[in-house]
């Protein structure tokens, strides 16, 4: 046993060292493979370098003439002579304009010797160039001088980089003005990043003008001297750009890491302008056939080394593999153990469950119960308290018509008898709400009827219920109401509106120069139904309980506190929204209560042209 211990032991260090002197020649392997695979991107690289050149010079190349030809246009020169000319304005820029729909360009435009822009082809846009000075820029003084300037770089108007090429525009034989065309470069570098290729466009201070990697652009391949950085900023060529260096690692001329991916490059020089065209190829399918030919030929020594260890790995495999099955047995009965108990103890947890579900069903039932029976006495609250308008205007109603009996005025006798027979009607409806509920239909007294009221038409009922009432307590009202239907019931719309002046009413009685407004509007998209008083106002703190069901201020035995949530209810369940204010009412403060109901239908935004009609 001893013996063929040690004998393992002896294969192992003869494998190790067959491996030790293995690697200067799997290394030798390996980088023969690799700079052979570097040579043949380089050429492939180059290659398409020069095909991408060659699209972007014939791209460029393409508007070099157009400012050359379309300078010699008698309506720019003309412009230029009479810069203030509105007819020969509007002539130039409707020229530039189709001249430079039809070519393709960016923009086409216009300066004077100031360099100030007289015409452009986007005269019509926001961010137009008319009005703007590019006197600063150094293809306007390269064309200002008689020659042809060219000249890359951001707009200062539009943000947007371009290449610009500019030409005189002569007039007997002197500078008269200078004619730019600017080239948007944005679909070929979206034309390099679809087609996989890696490229970049560097100028001669070292600034990334064009890539396919957008991140890389107006990046520098090293930190500027200063007096790049300086021409740069005087000529304001990039803007605002950081002009911050990319993280470049060159390995040698042609090898070059960038965010830590490794490209063998290509430059080549274009030819009409100070620019360096450069593709990078990524180096992985050099690496790739290097590895597989490093791999290929350690793969004979790795048949060997598997050979070596397989007779040492077998045996320490079985040991292993018999210790493993001793802990998984043992690993086994722990769990199977476990497992019993814990389903004896979920046993025991789903037989209470059973028994705890059983005692809930019993409560749930007597719960229900017990809800109705208090929903019923909400309801018999609620339609007393609705009750309460009606019966003080059946008082003054009635009061009135003894008064009218003993004059002998038989009209206005009439018209009250009318108006307490519609308040009998209206309490006969509130009480039959109870009787539908007690019969346990699904009907509640604050659930808001479907329908469409006429707001003036209620006002004008109610507040006949509280004319007594205001008199006596010398409140003035104003009413001002427009010709406005609310998605209520007129029964419904009545609640509404009673409660919410019966509050007021309440709010300033003992008060001397009490104030109410009663206002109902359409506008902004939406019907208003306001209440105002001058009042003392609501505390605060009481603000947001004031509209709780059985809370309210007035002394016991005056309210029931079931008014404004009545109110709530109805506007809400009919798709509206109700607010309560402080503070807003008048000169004293007060409150306001509003209800609104947005605008749904045609028929009710016309009606917000309608111009608001006061009552009298």
């Amino acid at each position: 046993m001893e013996g063929s211990r040690k004998g393992g032991g002896r294969i192992v260090r003869n494998v190790l060292a067959a491996f030790a002197l293995s690697l200067p020649l799997l290394f030798a392997v390996y980088q023969y493979r690799f700079q052979l695979g570097i040579d043949e991107l380089s050429t492939q690289a180059s290659q398409r370098l020069a095909l991408a050149s060659a699209s972007l010079t014939a791209e460029l190349q393409r508007f070099e003439s157009l400012p050359a030809v379309l300078a010699e246009h008698p309506a720019l020169r003309e412009l230029l002579a009479d810069p203030t000319n509105p007819a020969r304005l509007v002539s130039a820029n409707q020229l530039l304009e189709r001249i430079n729909e039809r070519s393709g360009a960016a923009m086409l435009y216009l300066m004077s010797p100031s360099g100030h822009t007289l015409a452009a082809s986007n005269w019509r846009a926001p961010d137009t160039f008319v009005g703007q000075n590019y006197g600063f820029r150094p293809y306007f003084r390269e064309a200002l001088a008689g020659g042809s300037g060219m000249f890359f770089g951001v707009g200062v108007t539009t943000r947007v980089p371009g290449f610009f090429i500019a030409h005189p525009v002569l007039a007997e034989g002197r500078v008269v003005g200078v004619l730019a065309v600017k080239v948007e470069l944005n679909g070929l570098e979206r034309t390099w990043a679809e087609s996989g290729e890696t490229l970049m466009v560097v100028d001669r201070h070292g600034v990334v003008a064009l890539s396919s990697n957008e991140t890389w652009n107006f990046r520098t391949l090293a930190p500027l001297s200063e007096t790049s950085r300086l021409e740069l900023q005087q000529a304001r060529q990039y803007f605002t750009e950081p002009l911050t260096p990319l993280p470049l690692k060159w390995f040698d001329e042609q090898r070059v890491e960038i965010d830590r991916h490794e490209f063998v490059s290509q430059v080549r020089q274009l030819q009409w302008i100070d620019w360096r065209m450069l593709i990078l190829a990524d180096t992985a399918p050099a690496t790739a056939a290097a590895q597989a030919l490093t791999l290929a030929v350690g793969l004979a020594l790795c048949v060997l080394v598997v050979g070596s260890l397989y007779w040492v790995q077998r045996s320490r495999r079985l040991r292993e593999r018999l210790a493993a099955q001793s802990v998984l047995e043992r690993t086994v009965a722990e769990r199977t153990a476990d497992l019993a108990a814990t389903n004896d103890r979920l046993r025991r947890e789903i037989d209470k469950h059973v028994a705890t579900e059983q005692k809930l069903r019993v409560a749930q039932r007597a719960l229900i119960e017990a809800n109705r029976l208090a929903a019923l006495g909400q309801m018999a609250a609620g339609v007393a308290h609705e009750l309460n308008q009606p019966l003080s205007a059946l008082r003054g109603f009635a009061g009135n018509s003894l008064t009218f009996m003993e004059r002998g005025r038989f009209e206005p006798l009439k018209d009250n008898l009318h108006q307490i027979i519609g308040l009998i009607e209206r309490m006969a409806r509130l009480t039959a709400q109870l009787k539908i509920f007690a019969s346990r239909q699904n009907t509640s007294l604050q659930n808001a009827p479907a329908g469409r009221a006429s707001v003036r038409d209620t006002i004008s009922t109610v507040v006949g219920w509280f004319a007594r009432r205001l008199k006596d307590e010398g409140i003035a009202l104003r009413v001002s109401a427009a010709p406005v239907e609310f998605p209520l019931e007129p029964q419904a719309l009545e609640q509404v509106v009673s409660n919410l002046l019966g509050n007021a009413v309440d709010a300033l009685a003992g008060h001397a120069g009490g104030v109410i407004e009663l206002r109902a509007s359409l506008g902004n998209g939406e019907r208003l139904l306001e209440v105002a008083d001058n009042g003392p106002g609501i505390p605060a703190e009481l603000l947001d309980r004031i509209s709780q069901p059985f809370f309210s201020t007035k002394p016991l035995g005056q309210g029931l506190g079931l008014g404004l949530p009545i109110v709530s209810n109805l506007v809400e369940s009919s798709g509206g929204r109700f607010e309560i204010a402080t503070g807003e009412g008048g000169v004293n403060g007060g409150t306001v209560m509003r209800a609104r109901w947005p605008v749904t239908t045609a028929r009710q935004a016309e009606q917000a042209a309608t111009t608001t009609e006061t009552m009298p």
